[in-house]
């Protein structure tokens, strides 16, 4: 009797089994890939920043759909700092794209439990985090999915310490900016935070109307019809994950240096004004030391433009030296001396040999009498007056005697003021109106000492402004104002390039791969034959001997080194 009773327990605990095995589904990634929706569009976003959302529920975190938003500054939003220190407020949005993978799922179809265990990687978590990365960096979320749209509002901002004005009206709290696309949860029934590099595990309830969203801070979220797939009576064909491209992009712009990089207008690119495709192709000529093509190169550009840049004359001279061609190295020199530039500027060493040609006594006369008739055709009330603007600025923006914030605004909007009403009455003191200009009397000067003044009106955002870049604009489409090139306008914060230490770092956030301006930059520091190369923006950053660990720390943290440059950390006070 006892033999019987056995039996038949082992035959129940085997049928029990065999059911509750019936009863347990399991999944994997192929088959999460079929369920999934809405790739790469929407965007986890939270309210602590400087966008948040505004809806009924006001939910502490939702899904954005990007690809409309214009950026703070395009909607119309301007900043200054109460104390009239220099600000400028640089906005960049992007979305990074990252990899889930499920690595274990079952579902239990007799009380609708889900457990999933995987993880999410990729996204900013592959720039290096240094210390604990934030709790709530990953985050899942189940329940039921709708498409709505929410108010984006500006706010999180310190308004005390800075003005902020909408559209020229000041504004003390937060403001409604735009209406964009988004998904958010009508229901939810779970969710739960990670760390972002910490291999998830969940467990749920889920309904036919389940939905999985795993997303994470400023990356594309991934969603999954779980509900659909669990409870499905037959699977959709599962879907192999692609092989992933080691060169794909790792993130979408939308917002770079406050430009809106999906408008079409921002898109289409200003094709270069041959002047400037000349002298780049020129100068990459330089930097491969095929100087009888540089040479042919600037030829080409003369015979385009009767008048051309100082620095671009002071290249051709020396790849026509470098190449042995003396003659056009001595007409080259004819060029230079309409530029005023006087003949001391030929001390340099790589001129000893033209200075021993046979030519040289007969030029040196010729080069004299050119450079003093083209001072004397020179307009000296512009030169005076430009002077005297750069003397008043200096006065109060000078290393020794540099004022208070507030009183550096007011010499910006005082100076600004004078330069502008002189450009409208004499034009843009060209090299042809006041001359070049040069250091130590061989050294060419890339750029005129007075252009500090331009450069503070931009730095300061003067009221004046607009204009001005209006008349800038007009002198540099005549090739007086080597806009372009200028540093008026350049190297201010959100430069990828900085130069720390001697060495060159690129910003983390920037996707930039150019072997050739890494070349350029390091070709400042191993120039024995003095080229000008534009350089393109960059920033320099001084060393700090009291304390080095703040800019080390900021530099380890957020660039990557791309290179040495130099040993000599003081080279920008030479």
């Amino acid at each position: 009797m006892k033999s019987v009773l056995f039996i038949l327990t082992l035959i129940t605990t085997n049928c029990l089994g065999q059911i509750q095995q019936k009863a347990l589904k399991t999944f994997t990634q192929k088959d999460f890939n079929a369920y999934k929706f809405e790739e790469n569009k929407y965007d986890l976003r939270t309210k602590n920043s400087f966008l948040y959302l505004r809806t009924e529920n006001d939910t502490s975190s939702y899904y954005l759909d990007p690809s409309d938003y214009k950026g703070i500054i395009n909607y119309g939003v301007d900043f200054a700092s109460r104390d009239k220190r220099t600000f400028n407020f640089f906005e960049y949005y992007y979305v990074y794209y990252t990899n889930v993978k499920i690595e274990k799922c079952t579902f239990s179809m007799s009380d609708s439990i889900a457990e999933i265990e995987g993880q999410i990687t990729g996204g900013w978590d592959s720039m290096d985090f240094k210390g604990k990365p934030p709790v709530d960096a990953v985050e899942i979320s189940v329940g039921e999915l709708k498409k709505s749209f929410a108010v984006i509002s500006f706010g999180n901002f310190n308004m005390v310490d800075y003005k902020v004005t909408y559209q020229g009206e000041e504004k003390k709290e937060s403001f409604i900016l735009d209406t964009l696309n988004t998904l958010e949860f009508q229901k939810i029934d779970f969710r739960k935070n990670f760390p972002s590099s910490t291999p998830f595990k969940v467990r749920f309830k889920v309904d036919k109307n389940s939905v999985l969203s795993i997303g994470k801070l400023s990356c594309y979220t991934h969603f999954y019809n779980i509900g659909e797939m669990f409870f499905a009576q037959q699977k959709r064909k599962g879907i192999i994950t692609p092989k992933k491209d080691k060169n794909a992009p790792r993130f979408v712009k939308i917002i770079e240096n406050n430009v809106q990089v999906n408008d079409p207008k921002n898109q289409i690119k200003k094709e270069t004004p041959l002047y400037y495709q000349l002298t780049e192709k020129a100068e990459t000529y330089i930097l491969t030391r095929q100087y009888a093509k540089a040479k042919e190169t600037y030829m080409l550009l003369a015979k385009e433009y009767p008048t051309l840049f100082a620095r671009d004359i002071h290249n051709a001279i020396r790849v026509a030296v470098l190449s042995r061609d003396m003659k056009n190295a001595f007409i080259w020199g004819e060029e230079l001396a309409k530029k005023g530039i006087e003949l001391p500027y030929f001390n340099s060493k790589i001129f000893n040999g033209l200075k021993k040609n046979l030519e040289w006594k007969s030029f040196s006369k010729k080069y004299d009498s050119i450079c003093k008739l083209s001072q004397t055709k020179w307009n000296s009330n512009l030169k005076k007056q430009v002077n005297d603007l750069l003397n008043e600025d200096q006065a109060d923006y000078g290393l020794e005697n540099r004022k208070e914030p507030v009183v550096l605004y007011e010499t910006t909007e005082r100076v600004t003021d004078k330069l502008i009403d002189l450009l409208k009455k004499e034009g843009y003191p060209s090299e042809e109106k006041i001359g070049a200009f040069t250091k130590n009397d061989t050294i060419l000067i890339q750029s005129p000492e007075f252009s500090v003044i331009i450069r503070h009106a931009v730095q300061q955002k003067s009221k004046g402004l607009n204009e001005l870049n209006e008349l800038l604009e007009q002198s540099n489409k005549a090739l007086e104002f080597d806009l372009k090139r200028s540093n008026t306008h350049r190297n201010f914060h959100g430069a990828c390039f900085h130069i720390y230490k001697g060495n060159l770092y690129i910003d983390k956030s920037c996707d930039y791969n150019s072997d050739a301006m890494v070349k350029k930059m390091a070709f400042m520091f191993n120039n024995p034959n003095g080229f000008i190369i534009d350089n393109g923006n960059f920033i320099v950053s001084e060393y700090n001997p009291e304390n080095p660990k703040e800019w080390d720390d900021h530099y380890n943290n957020n660039f990557k080194l791309v290179t040495k440059l130099t040993d000599d950390w003081t080279f920008y006070e030479k």
